[in-house]
């Protein structure tokens, strides 16, 4: 009996063991459970109630702090008396003059109590004085041209009254939503004024007064984009002005010029001084502390386009060339002066010189060659000026200058192969002889220059993206092409004195001279050690077996042929014998260096 109680004892111990172990196995696949997919996802779905909670009251929260609705249905309720004015107008209920003027009276009297609002701090401000000032140009575009009840003085001069009240209630309230509207809308509704036959004058004034309405938003707030509309605006404009006075001097005599034409020359004369003004403003009194890209590219795209559009006219027969060449070098002068200010301001890094710089440098290319009524004068010049940029870009530690002088230096030589080949390609004269002459000289003194003068390591062109200058490889390009064009001209007089012509000889002869320029480059490669003038040896010889498999072989015979095919022959043998020594003594100074590395490691 009492081993049957004892066995029973033992047997409730054991039940409860087994109990105590299936809660606890229970508990951690209950907790597993809820830590599991369900338990994330009903988690997840909390947070995503909760989520899209705080997302519509967010979105409610900002409809209200920006009062969206109210304006939205302010602004219906204005248009609708807007529509119901022309509804009426339309359907000849009212007389056009009367509706016009009760369009114009409610426009303005919505500019007026939108400047109202805005002293008061209201949200709706910007409502009444945006619609306001859109539908004033709105109506006296379409007075203008529909109903033919405002001649064209009084609705330009509106527009700019217009424009004028936009920008006075953004100066006094320290806004730029008015000015936004006044500026684009004054200028797209001067541009529908008697489209497609405006009055260029009054036009033109409209239009610098939207650019400096523009000038004075990015004041208020930063809208570059704002500025570059106006400009390509304007720059439209006038070179449709240029193409209808064009088109009109090709037909009659200037005398006989309408009004609506007149005045060409003073208003671009007015437009480059207000650009370079504008541009030197934002430059030196920006608002910011980063210069806009617009103030920086403003003075060469300005200058630039507006010397095009004045060449065009007076090619057209309105004024002399050499006069409009002398008046564009004058100015280019003046921006290197400006250039040279900008770049002696040492409290603020010389900031817009090379602005400045490329805008006289584009202008010069243009006009010197116009002004100086000599082509290959004009591209020594250029040169010249050229190598004085390169001075001063080392003392303003400029490192854009410096590039703009290097492209100064290819566009002469290029200009000058341009002129060559155009005028004395196959009986070169000693003038173009001296003047290529020259062009090599001071190329090769460039090169050797700015080889010897690093860039400043805090330009950002040189930092960044060319950091060896390799760009200046450009220089001796140069050069050796316009050396090229002052030996051609020997050729060509030795083939006079010793009877060497024939069909196809002065471009053999001159295939030898390229090939044998490959050679000497290669070899004070080779002397020097100098792996740039190793690549340009290259790429010479490469012109030279081009010209002569490409050229020489399709249109010459005899002697010079010969000489020609043989001197590129020499040039490839040597650039092999040159090449491989390069490439054993560049292998013999890699291998000390594995050796010291490995015995550094043992």
């Amino acid at each position: 009996m009492a081993e049957k109680r004892q066995s029973l004892e033992e047997r409730v111990v054991w039940l409860e063991t087994q109990v105590g172990e299936l809660n606890s196995r229970l508990a951690e696949l209950d907790a597993r459970y809820e830590s599991g997919g369900v338990g994330k996802i009903k988690a997840a779905r909390q947070v995503a109630a909760a989520d899209s909670g705080d997302a519509s009251e967010e979105i409610l929260s900002w409809v209200g702090r920006t009062a969206l609705l109210p304006r939205i249905s302010s602004l219906c309720f204005l248009l609708v008396v807007a529509l119901a004015l022309r509804t009426v107008t339309d359907n000849q209920l009212l007389d056009p003059q009367i509706g016009s003027l009760l369009g114009m009276v409610y426009a303005g009297g919505l500019i007026a109590w939108g400047a109202f609002k805005y002293r008061q701090a209201s949200p709706l401000a910007p409502v009444f004085a945006v619609a306001g000032t859109l539908l004033m140009f709105s109506v006296v575009a379409e007075t203008h041209a529909h109903f033919d009840a405002l001649p064209t003085v009084p609705a330009y001069i509106i527009l700019a009254i217009v424009g004028a009240a936009a920008a006075l209630i953004s100066y006094l309230n320290r806004v730029a939503a008015p000015v936004f509207a006044g500026t684009l809308g004054m200028s797209i509704a001067g541009l529908a004024i008697d489209y497609p036959n405006p009055v260029f004058p009054y036009l033109a004034i409209l239009l610098l007064a939207a650019n400096l309405f523009g000038v004075y938003a990015t004041r208020l707030q930063r809208c570059s984009w704002l500025r570059w509309i106006l400009l390509l605006l304007t720059l439209l404009v006038l070179q449709i002005w240029s193409f209808k006075l064009g088109i009109f001097l090709g037909r009659q005599e200037y005398s006989d010029l309408p009004f609506a034409l007149s005045g060409f020359f003073p208003m671009l004369a007015i437009f480059v001084i207000f650009y370079l003004g504008t541009a030197i403003v934002g430059i030196i009194w920006r608002a910011q502390d980063r210069v806009a890209r617009f103030d920086l590219a403003l003075p060469t795209l300005s200058c630039g386009w507006l010397f095009v559009l004045g060449r065009y006219v007076v090619n057209a027969g309105n004024g002399s060339p050499q006069v409009l060449g002398i008046v564009a070098t004058l100015l280019a002068l003046a921006l290197l002066g400006i250039a040279h200010w900008m770049g002696s301001r040492r409290d603020d890094k010389a900031r817009g010189t090379n602005a400045f710089s490329l805008a006289a440098v584009v202008l010069l290319a243009m006009a010197l060659p116009l002004a100086l009524d000599h082509p290959l004068l004009a591209l020594s010049l250029l040169s010249a000026i050229a190598l004085g940029l390169t001075w001063v870009a080392q003392r303003w530690e400029s490192g854009g200058v410096r590039v703009t002088s290097y492209l100064l230096q290819f566009y002469a030589c290029g200009a000058l192969v341009m002129e060559l080949q155009g005028t004395e390609v196959a009986t070169p004269s000693a003038l173009s002889a001296l003047a290529a002459g020259a062009l090599a000289c001071i190329g090769l003194w460039h090169f050797r220059w700015v080889r010897t003068h690093l860039p400043a390591a805090e330009s950002l062109v040189f930092s960044r993206f060319d950091k060896e200058d390799r760009s200046a490889i450009l220089l001796l390009l140069a050069a050796l092409v316009s050396g090229f064009f002052t030996l051609r001209v020997g050729i060509y007089q030795a083939m006079r004195v010793f009877h060497l012509e024939g069909p196809g000889a002065f471009g053999c002869y001159q295939s030898v001279l390229i090939n044998l320029s490959a050679i000497i480059l290669m070899a004070m490669a080779l002397w020097r050690d100098n792996r740039e003038l190793r690549n340009v040896a290259i790429l010479v010889t490469l012109v030279g077996g081009a010209k002569v498999f490409f050229g020489d072989l399709l249109g010459a015979k005899g002697v010079p042929l010969v000489l020609s095919v043989f001197s590129f022959g020499l040039a490839a043998a040597v650039d092999s014998i040159v090449l491989g020594r390069w490439q054993k003594s560049a292998s013999g100074e890699q291998e000390p260096t594995a050796e010291s590395q490995t015995v550094a490691e043992a």
